[in-house]
């Protein structure tokens, strides 16, 4: 039978979501091991945290250029060895640094995780950094970074966060592609050094029995003992009002990147506000892409994201557009704001923005693996133990109001920070 493609395709409403529960145990040598088995193939993915990462360290280019050297050379393995090891047992290493952790995620087979666990140990207790294997990662940061400063969007969005977090904050800190350079294997040995000796987290997702559970609690247990870390949390202090320009005479377009403070996530208000930003511009039939993108064709595309962590959070939005049109970008922003607070989401625009919330709590959930990072989001950014329960709570009594409520309360555009990037005198 022929489709007819001009009527829209049937819905069925979500039925019930959940998140599969997680447990967690402590190991003898202070290693906190968390376990979510809900795959369906035999893969596993064991990810490995340390406490500490670049806003605790003296220079932020140290922790991701160590992550990125680990594997380049250990005391019994050279670099071409871990990688041949891992490459035959069909495994993924990969290393990661968050503001307070520092990780390594190991995906693999079950039936090749025992070959593997010995080489990943190695990288977690043996990593010796010679001068090459910190000189690749080093040069591939600074040419990334390069790359990065020539874009109008980096840079509107780099002054806008320093607005929100505030100057001398350690998350305003922004190296400079000679400055990952300028890093030492003696440098990189002595963070290492000081990472082996704070508290472990270990995360295991996919499918598995008991025997693989087994064997990576055996792994866990032969690393080095720690005590406790406490996370130094500072807490930002925002700049005041103000516009900031950053003048790229060569750019065919501008960026605008616009933010203001707001509460952190463990307000009751936090996730009521979440979706209030979602409806401003958080999705494709958001009111700032109707607006700004296609009814007015000021820009491409334009986003609104909140954004919380340990230090705080702050509402940030971020477009590009001709130079001509930073003016409209910013003022129809505005009237926006306004708007959603005296003229929220109702009826059909309701039910998108409730569908959007719950697809992507849908997705969560859809893989182990995305199981798994739900867990691990709560260790690297403190969202509250049952985020996800509380999301959903919020999502089923969504009303106008409480959406009204929220945007009145914490959305002033009056307190927009606004920062533009591009040619100037268009």
């Amino acid at each position: 039978m022929a489709v007819d493609r001009t009527v829209a395709p049937p819905t069925t409403p979500f039925s019930h979501i959940s998140l599969p529960a997680e447990t967690v145990e402590t190991l003898p040598n202070g290693v906190e091991f968390h376990v979510v088995n809900t795959g369906e193939q035999p893969i596993s993915r064991l990810s490995l945290f340390w406490d500490g990462g670049t806003l605790d360290s003296t220079n932020p280019c140290v922790p991701g250029l160590m992550v990125e050297a680990m594997r380049g050379s250990t005391t019994g393995l050279t670099g071409a060895e871990i990688d041949d090891a891992v490459d035959f047992n069909g495994g993924r290493l990969a290393g990661r640094a968050a503001d307070h952790y520092t990780g390594l995620d190991l995906i693999s087979l079950n039936s090749r995780l025992g070959d593997l666990l010995p080489v990943l140990g190695e990288i977690a207790t043996n990593a010796d950094f010679p001068e090459e294997a910190v000189g690749v990662p080093a040069r591939k940061a600074s040419a990334n970074r390069a790359l990065q400063l020539s874009k109008v969007s980096y840079r509107a969005a780099t002054r806008v966060r320093q607005a929100m977090q505030g100057a001398g904050h350690p998350a305003s800190r922004v190296a400079m592609p000679d400055d990952f350079l300028a890093v030492t294997p003696a440098e990189v040995r002595r963070a290492y050094s000081s990472m082996c000796s704070c508290r472990k987290h270990a995360f295991l997702g996919g499918s598995f029995d008991e025997t693989t559970i087994g064997r990576v609690r055996e792994f866990l247990e032969s690393l080095p003992a720690s005590g406790q870390s406490p996370i130094l949390v500072q807490p930002y202090s925002p700049e005041g009002v103000g516009r900031f320009f950053d003048e790229m005479p060569d750019a065919k377009q501008s960026a605008v990147s616009m933010a203001l403070p707001a509460i952190g996530r463990n307000h009751p208000d936090y996730i009521a506000l979440r979706l209030a930003v979602m409806a401003l511009g958080g999705y494709f039939g958001s009111r700032l892409m109707s607006n700004i993108r296609e009814e007015k064709g000021l820009t491409y595309g334009i986003n609104a994201a909140l954004l919380g962590n340990r230090e705080g959070a702050y509402m940030e939005i971020d477009a590009q557009c001709d130079a001509r049109s930073v003016e409209a970008v910013v003022e129809e922003t505005r009237r926006e704001i306004l708007d959603l607070r005296s003229n929220p989401p109702r009826g059909a625009e309701l039910n998108r923005l409730r569908l959007n919330a719950w697809s992507a709590l849908a997705s969560a959930t859809d893989s182990s693996f995305g199981i798994l990072d739900h867990y691990i989001t709560r260790l690297l950014v403190g969202t509250p133990a049952d985020y996800f329960r509380m999301q959903l709570d919020e999502l089923e009594k969504l009303t106008p109001d409480r959406i009204a409520e929220v945007a009145t309360s914490y959305l002033d555009p009056a307190m927009l920070r606004v920062s533009v990037c591009g040619a100037a005198g268009v």
